[in-house]
């Protein structure tokens, strides 16, 4: 048989606006308990980009290993078991995971059961568990077949979002009336801005969700309506600094972070730091006067893993998320790019911030 083609879009890890296509290839012969995924399509959004700059920093390069001095950006989304040399795993079986920026993924599969398994690669080893699990669509209390592009472009992102919610609820919001949401408009802020709508809805809390955006992205922001209150930067010190506030950052910009800190000072009683996404300002010449708590979801889920137990976990996610994923259909156009080249357009354009926030973009690069 004739090798499997394949395509992988890798990065330089000094500088990441470089990116190119490498081919490489595959035997049909594989190891035992070796699987060949064909990836059929991914989501990218900013939370790729997050990956990206905090690569060296949260070891998400290791998880997908390349040629030297470059890196491939982690993905979610869906693939086809291609070939298989486990006796559990079987061809044409769809699995839901992380995957990188290729058409092709060659794992190490460990015991399967009916819901999936872990890839036990050597080099996925010590990489936290929560990324290393593809889950068989059959059995994916989240998954429907008519919502898959809704599926790769927030599950993940939702879950982390969940996690966000589920830790300042169980520390009563810190004593906080306000919380503040950077970057309303990316993904994770919406489906935590759903999330403490929710909240604030069932358990009739005294709460102020607000969000900050930019100018351009008000409206779109506004129509969502689980937010309170929608703020420009330039609007910041209108916040009232009289009120206890918790900032929920998911830019990482320095100078956004300057002027919360400096408005609230006392009354920003948690400051949690979870995205990127205007990765270009992460420096500033002023010393914030506090640095803020980095969220990392795998230790909150652990946490959650031990107090409740795997499956309830799963059954609370699933449960808020179908509520999600309906509310939210309306709101998101689905762009499809297929081929190396819509990737490497789409991926500039992620990186300079120019993605509009009411489109979700899905990729398959074939192969």
């Amino acid at each position: 048989m004739p090798p499997i083609k394949a395509k992988n879009f890798v990065v330089e890890l000094n500088n990441l606006n470089a990116g190119k296509i490498v081919e490489t290839s595959y035997s049909e012969n594989l190891q035992p308990h070796q699987v060949l995924f064909k990836i059929d399509q991914f989501a990218f959004t900013s939370n790729n980009i997050t990956y990206a700059i905090v690569g060296d920093k949260m070891g998400y390069w290791n998880f997908f290993p390349t040629q030297e001095g470059h890196g491939i950006i982690p993905v979610w989304g869906f693939a086809n078991v291609a070939v298989s040399n486990h006796p559990d795993i079987l061809p044409g079986q769809r699995f839901y995971g992380y995957y990188p920026m290729s058409s092709h993924l060659l794992v190490s599969a460990g015991k399967a059961a009916s819901h999936g398994f872990i890839d036990v690669s050597p080099h996925r080893q010590g990489l936290a568990p929560v990324y290393n699990g593809y889950v068989n669509v059959t059995q994916d209390l989240l998954y429907h077949p008519q919502k898959e592009a809704l599926h790769s472009l927030y599950a993940p992102l939702f879950q982390t979002s969940f996690l966000i919610d589920d830790l300042v609820a169980d520390q009563a919001f810190f004593g906080a009336t306000h919380i503040v949401l950077t970057s309303a408009s990316s993904k994770t802020a919406q489906a935590l801005a759903f999330l403490l709508a929710l909240r604030k809805k069932q358990e009739n809390l005294s709460i102020n969700i607000i969000g900050l955006t930019s100018a351009k992205n008000t409206d779109f922001v506004q129509q969502l309506s689980w937010y309170d209150q929608v703020l420009t930067y330039d609007q910041i010190t209108t916040l009232d600094a009289q009120q206890k506030h918790v900032i929920v950052d998911f830019t990482g910009n320095h100078q956004t972070q300057y002027r919360l800190q400096t408005h609230l000072q006392q009354q920003l009683v948690y400051n949690c730091l979870v995205g990127l996404t205007d990765w270009q300002h992460l420096q500033g010449t002023q010393t914030l006067p506090q640095p803020g708590d980095f969220f990392f979801a795998p230790t909150q889920m652990q946490k959650r893993v031990k107090d409740w137990g795997l499956n309830e976990l799963k059954k609370r996610v699933a449960k808020v998320w179908h509520q999600f994923t309906t509310e939210v259909q309306p709101a998101v156009a689905i762009d499809k790019h297929q081929g190396s080249q819509a990737l490497e357009q789409l991926y500039q354009e992620m990186l300079s911030g120019q993605v509009d926030p009411q489109k979700g973009h899905t990729v398959s690069l074939g192969g």
